[in-house]
């Protein structure tokens, strides 16, 4: 009965927080692109929203470590570990300026895809290289007009909560742009709301981490910098569940 009362109450959350803060993103995004070409006004609003349904959802709290790490005024290729789609909710509680590398079937998704196309974030299709290779090319463009780029770089969500060998296309494109990828713990999020499930569970603290940034200059190549960034986030979670 409770996890019943949790899932209507984050549902009927989702949907009015939709109906009430897309017409303003509409607004903004009329009113701001001729002067915010990066989308940075609108991003900000979109951290908002997404982190209303943490602020508003009584037994979810997200603890985070390492904001500093992310400076202003630098672009960075942010790269994280993924558990569950609420890891989208967290990593806008963040609050710093970065364009989503998102599949394309999000877009499909009410208010949320809508959103994300006003925002100029970077789409692309699964198994499709044409469109990985459109990805590449935005995604590089961003980072060299000072946009930050965040990714899930296992490529899908993990199964059982552990971190899944990374693609390594950020690595690439941290390379190609050169400038510094930002390591990303996140963990418990699943405990909240598992794969494939739309039923929220249980009270749960969510953790979340930035390390320092990671400089491709410092590996021989961008395999030895995917499992460098790998291993600080592994260890991490380990730490977290050890502790």
């Amino acid at each position: 009965m409770i996890t019943l009362i949790l899932t209507l109450y984050e549902w009927t959350l989702f949907l009015t927080v939709c109906l009430v803060f897309y017409p303003i993103a509409l607004i903004l995004f009329v009113f701001t692109v001729p002067f915010d070409k990066n989308r940075t006004i609108l991003h900000k609003f979109s951290c908002l929203w997404g982190s209303l349904y943490i602020w508003l959802q009584p037994l979810w709290k997200v603890t985070w470590e390492g904001r500093e790490n992310i400076e202003k005024n630098q672009a960075y290729v942010l790269v994280a570990n993924h558990q569950a789609l609420l890891d989208i909710i967290v990593i806008y509680t963040l609050f710093k300026h970065f364009k989503w590398v998102a599949k394309n079937g999000l877009l499909r998704v009410p208010f949320v895809g809508w959103n994300m196309a006003l925002n100029d974030y970077i789409i692309v299709k699964r198994n499709d290289p044409k469109s990985q290779i459109g990805m590449m090319k935005k995604s590089e463009q961003m980072l060299k007009t000072g946009n930050s780029i965040m990714i899930f770089a296992e490529g899908t969500r993990s199964p059982d909560g552990e971190v899944q060998d990374f693609k390594r296309g950020a690595f690439i494109l941290s390379q190609v742009a050169d400038v510094p990828v930002i390591p990303i713990a996140l963990d418990n999020m699943a405990q909240a709301v598992k794969k494939k499930s739309l039923w929220v569970n249980k009270a749960t603290d969510m953790k979340a981490k930035a390390f320092p940034p990671v400089y491709p200059k410092d590996f021989k190549n961008t395999k030895e910098m995917s499992a460098a960034v790998k291993k600080i986030i592994a260890d991490q979670l380990k730490e977290w569940r050890e502790a």
